[in-house]
């Protein structure tokens, strides 16, 4: 699947719209100065036409227009090479038709991407409450209501597709809203490359409004669709001949969340993809792998070079007569017309060549050997291999990405080790988190307003008491894990509930469940108890009784021996 079933907006993320005129690593930015401007607007002139749907379109149709033409073909162009579309399918090599002109992607830019999705969001995010002026108060029933809700919308799959968006575009945007016909809540990622936040112009850089543009086709019918989301209200728009177009209004209605519900998260200030500072290595990466395999193909095709005659006196159909400088035949000495050859079959597996003869004036002939060769360069397999691992390096130390097929990533590396290959990462992640947490707090913000409003929770006040923490996905030793949790444990140093939260990766119970079961466990002792002692109870009854029989097998106890019965209670004699 295409990046975008745009066609046009396809087109503007390649290098030169034309195919036959792209060139790789030349001179100039390789995007346009505003490709990743944030978007601000007064917030007075927004407010005077907020609740216009007329009065917007103006100021709508700019902004798409400078999105579409300026901002898309970065984004499209960063998808682009996360599906391994890159530059190098579309480069202008200049080679002869029948020259070997492979064009390989290295598929980096994914590898980078899914390593950091899976290293900051491979476990689950935890959400906690915790108001340091009221330590008694729980939260309970926000908490229980965002776990309902993360439950109901896969929100571990949802940080997922977020953090892909981040690391390849450097901005992610999701969509809180009300599904329709009901009262639940809902979280949609949206695509970056077609949805955009404008901004006031405080240094708080507060929300103005969002918007959100795709283009649908139907059979013969193209159509685009724009939606505004303001902070009380959703315009909806459609056009026919553009993104920019003459919108029509097709409906609007109100929204709950007191603000805007599309809330946008960046990777760093910069909006910098993961691996975008790097994509002139990429390029490189890609075109030396792609000229070693055309070196290749070109050397098994290499061109025969003949030097001298070749025996080939059968194939006179494609003999061209050799002739002299007045243009008369030349014969050998026998008389024979002399030929020279236009064309070798390459399908022949032996070629026969033989001397040249040329009579010299004294009469002596001198004799030519004649020679056949491949015309080949020398590959210096060495030095290009150096220069890739030099590349690849670069990469992965600029992306604080770490190379798992290096040599010295070994599986069996101590913690200590690991933790420093993987300090870059660390740093990175903790600067990353703290962006992704404000994202994470808008969004809680914006379900405990609707929350608040439908009585699911006391107050919209209680979001600002949760927060998430991250379980970096690393590899790990669950024996390890679950020796030294319990070392802790035996010792004092920390609870019961701490024990759970730590073994639960080995253990795949949440502590939560973990008690539950630990309760049923000891209540079935407790049980199982009592009905021993019940058993026991009944059996000295029934020998006061007559000496009924306790049920045991005595048959096979020494003469003398003491039959099998209970042991003797606390304060009964034997």
């Amino acid at each position: 699947m295409a990046e975008t079933n745009d066609l046009q907006a396809h087109g503007m993320s390649l290098p030169w719209p034309d195919r036959k005129s792209i060139y790789m690593l030349r001179g100039g930015s390789r995007f346009g100065f505003d490709a990743n401007q944030d978007y601000q607007m007064p917030a007075d002139e927004w407010n005077a036409i907020k609740a216009n749907p007329d009065a917007i379109k103006p100021i709508l149709s700019w902004f798409v227009n400078d999105h579409y033409t300026n901002q898309l073909p970065r984004l499209l162009t960063l998808e682009r090479y996360y599906q391994a579309e890159n530059d190098i399918h579309f480069w202008r090599s200049d080679k002869a038709p029948d020259r070997a002109d492979n064009r390989i992607t290295s598929g980096l830019p994914r590898y980078i991407t899914d390593q950091k999705v899976g290293y900051q969001f491979g476990n689950p995010l935890k959400f906690a409450y915790s108001d340091p002026d009221n330590p008694d108060d729980s939260g309970e029933d926000i908490v229980n209501a965002i776990a309902a809700f993360n439950d109901a919308v896969d929100e571990p799959y949802h940080e997922k597709v977020m953090s892909k968006n981040l690391n390849n575009t450097g901005r992610a945007y999701e969509l809180t809203y009300v599904k329709q016909g009901t009262n639940d809540l809902a979280l949609r990622a949206i695509d970056p490359a077609h949805c955009f936040v404008v901004y006031d112009t405080t240094i708080d850089l507060n929300s103005l409004f969002a918007v959100r543009y795709y283009m649908v086709k139907f059979m013969e019918t193209t159509t685009y669709y724009v939606e505004v989301y303001t902070n009380s209200n959703v315009f909806y728009y459609t056009s026919t001949d553009s993104p920019n177009g003459e919108y029509t209004l097709t409906e609007q209605s109100p929204h709950f969340f007191g603000t805007v519900p599309i809330t946008e998260y960046k990777l760093n200030d910069e909006r910098l993809g993961a691996w975008e500072p790097k994509l002139d290595e990429i390029d490189a990466y890609d075109k030396s792998i792609s000229e070693m395999s055309n070196s290749q193909e070109d050397f098994n095709n290499a061109i025969l070079v003949i030097s001298g005659d070749v025996d080939d006196e059968d194939d006179l159909d494609n003999a061209i007569p050799l002739t002299d400088v007045a243009g008369e035949q030349v014969t050998d000495s026998e008389g024979n017309p002399i030929y020279k050859v236009d064309s070798i079959n390459p399908e022949n597996r032996i070629l026969f060549i033989k001397p040249s003869i040329i009579d010299n004036l004294n009469g002596g002939p001198t004799i030519v050997p004649t020679t056949a060769e491949y015309l080949t360069k020398e590959l210096n397999a060495q030095g290009w291999q150096t220069y890739n691992d030099r590349l690849l390096a670069d990469i992965h130390k600029d992306t604080n990405t770490p190379d798992v097929t290096d040599q010295n990533f070994a599986a069996n590396a101590s913690g200590v080790a690991m933790s420093y290959k993987l300090w870059g990462s660390d740093q990175e992640r903790a600067t990353q988190q703290s962006l992704y947490t404000r994202g994470i707090k808008r969004r809680i913000r914006l379900l405990a307003t609707y929350w608040a409003k439908t009585s699911l929770i006391k107050s919209a006040d209680e979001a600002e008491h949760v927060n998430p923490s991250y379980t970096p996905n690393l590899p790990k030793n669950d024996n390890e894990v679950i020796t030294n949790a319990a070392v802790l444990l035996k010792t004092g140093a920390i609870s019961n509930q701490t024990f759970w939260e730590a073994v639960e990766s080995a253990t795949g119970v949440k502590p939560d469940g973990e008690e539950k079961r630990m309760k049923d466990q000891k209540a079935q002792d407790k049980q199982d108890g009592l009905d021993y002692m019940d058993k026991i109870d009944g059996s000295d009854q029934d020998k006061a009784q007559g000496g009924v029989s306790d049920g045991e097998d005595d048959s096979d106890r020494p003469t003398g021996g003491t039959a099998n019965k209970p042991a003797p209670k606390l304060g009964q004699t034997v």
